[in-house]
């Protein structure tokens, strides 16, 4: 390792994935990468390829969280395969991590920051509980390599009082924290870091609207490079709707279900976070985009109706962020569904005729390459896809922080 080079590896942590990289900085070089999906079922496939090319996978099961770093460990570690010859060579430790209240920025999780994370844990009841597992197992097996956390609120740090603010009692958001916080920062943030370079221009001026768009969506509002609106709010139950998440609801709905029907709190949010979204919409069918299409290219109705909501809720979010960011240069798909859904696209495009976008239907459709513009020179925006990079943004702001504090 070259005088001040740090290791940095970046976990991801995902519902019933864990993904990692490993940078070296400053060069940015990424030593090795993996990914291991389906934790706790009875395959879980996985795939590992480091800096010169050699690969290892599998499906064997994986049984929790535990068991998933420790594979990933055994990965970096091998003797043949790995690039490191032990975790102790690691400087830090990185999470996107979701929900810290308060705390934002790239910081030391500490035995503060991981309380902030458990009292939000009721906010992120699908994302917090999972970091704080990963977090500890990394606390008790590496204690002498420090762990740093980038909130996915930080991004969003410089919306103004007028986006950030709920019409709620001064007490409430002073006193107990209640604001529009925004997730998806570090999807968002690449964005806007990215969108500038691939036009050859300073983003100083530069109005973007980011469509993460996947089993988790939310868009952003970006002038000059920062965050300006959000779609999601004080937790990431909000916005349009999620793969399983309501998005959007009337708080008194939940009222309702509580003092009139006999609901308690924890069947409300098991039935918000699990049984809602897309697959609520779909009465159960799915979740996810290409069965939904499936489903209903053959007339099955809840599976339209799930498609045409979530497209009409998008055009509608993207109509109020143009607004916000007081016109749009360039519109931005990202995510998995934003990446790989042309239908989706090409959808929610034809409703934002009415602002003047004109899709490229043959670019829409295009395998490549990934970064490409799918819009028409007569379009009032530049419509583009870009796949995001939230692992390098995460490293990006931890390897300052280390030098920093260095």
């Amino acid at each position: 390792m070259t005088p001040n080079a740090s290791n940095l590896l970046i976990a991801n942590v995902g519902s019933t994935s864990l993904k990692f990289k490993l940078y070296q900085f400053p060069s940015e070089n990424v030593l090795a990468e993996g990914k291991i999906e389906a934790i706790g079922r009875p395959r879980s496939p996985s795939s590992y390829r480091n800096l010169r090319g050699q690969t290892a996978g599998g499906d064997d099961p994986v049984a929790d969280y535990p068991a998933a770093i420790r594979l990933a460990a055994a990965r970096l570690t091998d003797p043949a395969i790995g690039v490191i010859g032990s975790l102790e060579q690691l400087d830090a430790v990185g999470f996107k991590t979701v929900h810290g209240g308060p705390f934002s920025g790239a910081v030391r999780l500490d035995d503060a920051v991981l309380k902030g994370m458990r009292d939000f844990a009721v906010v992120a009841p699908l994302h917090n509980p999972i970091y704080l597992t990963a977090i500890g197992f990394f606390r008790e097996v590496l204690p002498n390599v420090p762990l740093y956390g980038l909130f996915e609120t930080t991004f969003h740090q410089t919306m103004p009082p007028e986006a950030y603010s709920y019409a709620i009692p001064k007490a409430w958001r002073e006193k107990l924290g209640i604001r529009r916080y925004g997730f998806h920062g570090a999807s968002h943030w690449y964005i806007s870091e990215r969108v500038p370079k691939l036009l050859g221009r300073s983003g100083d001026g530069l109005r973007i609207l980011s469509c993460h768009l996947g089993g988790s969506s939310s868009l952003c509002a970006i002038r000059d490079g920062r965050s300006i609106d959000t779609t999601m709010g004080f937790s990431p139950q909000s916005g349009v709707p999620q793969s399983a998440r309501n998005g959007e609801l009337d708080p008194f709905v939940v009222l309702y279900l509580i003092e009139l029907h006999g609901f308690t709190p924890e069947q409300v949010r098991r039935a918000l976070c699990d049984q809602s979204g897309l697959l609520g919409l779909s009465d159960g069918l799915s979740g996810d985009i290409p069965p939904l299409e499936a489903a209903a290219n053959d007339g099955h109705a809840d599976a339209r109706l799930a498609l045409d909501c979530f497209v009409y809720e998008v055009s509608k979010a993207i109509g109020a962020l143009w607004v916000a960011c007081g016109g749009c240069d360039v519109l931005v798909f990202t995510g998995g569904i934003g990446e790989r859904g042309a239908a989706i696209r090409a959808k929610v495009c034809d409703r934002l005729s009415c602002l003047g976008i004109r899709l490229d239907a043959e670019q829409n459709v295009a395998s490549g390459p990934a970064e490409r513009t799918i819009s028409t020179g007569a379009s009032a925006a530049r419509v583009m896809i870009i796949p995001t990079n939230e692992e390098i943004i995460v490293a990006r702001r931890i390897a300052e922080e280390i030098a920093r504090s260095r």
